[in-house]
């Protein structure tokens, strides 16, 4: 299946998003700042110069993304972030402290089969979020195109830092290659449209109007507690979504929420067993959580 290619985007783009999605999908490991050419260096001016620009794009790209879709993505990036979880709880319990490194432990059959099904899952939702991005091809290629000036200087100054950095055998490498180290650009085109929707649209230092959330019990009951808070007075949804992020039906819909804690009992007695979502949008804040009905 074809991804719409964001070209535009560029080297910037993937930098940016390709270390948390490709990193989600390998199961939570990320290149270390330290194995490219003033790796820590071009971070930092990525998340200064960069990362703004970008989420300004992906607040626009919001804007006009379906209601069902915007919840289908929270959804996805719930279900990322899980697998992720795994997959470093698996690793870990496979790597103790003290093995040597770079030392491959002998996997199970069991534990092949764990890691087989974390890759299928985590490509099943990475392949439905590529089916989304052709949907809304032609608006990702203007936003794309809108950073054409930045692009160029993103590059320039990160190929800057990283010769700057380089060991004389790197700079022959970079120079061999176009001024990129290996590794940079080998997979952003496959995953450009992917990243740039599952990047969360909202600044995580963003203030927050939303505390804690959580359903009571979990896995739940035939009537379960949901309890929230809300830092601030004002309107706030709760949404039930299936396990592919469909909303089933809204469990609460106030327009002026009192500032403070809240709890609410519901029936869930007609749910089939399975996995869930519950979403809680207020004014300044969205969240989509998982929980299970036995």
């Amino acid at each position: 299946m074809k991804t719409p290619s964001l070209k535009p985007l560029g080297l910037a783009l993937f930098l940016l998003l390709s270390a948390s999605v490709a990193g989600v999908a390998r199961g939570g490991q990320h290149p270390h700042p330290g194995d490219r050419p003033g790796g820590r260096e071009v971070k930092a001016y990525v998340e200064a110069n960069v990362q703004p620009v970008l989420l300004q794009q992906r607040q626009k790209l919001e804007l006009q993304l379906a209601a069902d879709d915007r919840a289908q993505l929270a959804a996805y990036r719930t279900q990322l972030k899980a697998l992720r979880e795994k997959g470093q709880a698996l690793h870990q319990a496979l790597m103790p402290a003290a093995a040597p490194q770079g030392e491959r432990p002998t996997l199970t059959e069991a534990q092949r089969e764990q890691f087989y099904q974390l890759h299928k899952e985590t490509r099943e939702i990475m392949m439905n979020v590529a089916q989304m991005a052709q949907k809304y091809s032609t608006t990702l290629t203007k936003l794309a195109e809108e950073l054409q000036p930045q692009k160029e200087k993103w590059a320039t100054d990160i190929k800057a830092i990283a010769m700057k950095n380089a060991t004389p055998e790197q700079q022959e490498h970079m120079a061999k290659f176009g001024g990129h180290m290996h590794g940079f650009g080998e997979r952003h085109r496959a995953l450009r449209p992917v990243a740039f929707l599952l990047m969360e649209p909202k600044a995580e230092n963003a203030e927050r109007s939303l505390g804690a959330t959580s359903f009571y019990p979990n896995p739940v009951a035939a009537t379960s507690q949901f309890d929230y808070e809300l830092k601030k007075a004002g309107s706030v949804t709760v949404n039930l979504l299936d396990k592919n992020g469909n909303q089933l039906r809204t469990l609460v819909s106030e327009t002026n929420a009192e500032k403070g804690a809240h709890t609410q009992q519901f029936n869930l007695g007609d749910l089939p067993a399975g996995t869930y979502y519950y979403q809680i949008i207020t004014n300044g804040s969205k969240e989509t959580k998982r929980f299970v009905k036995e």
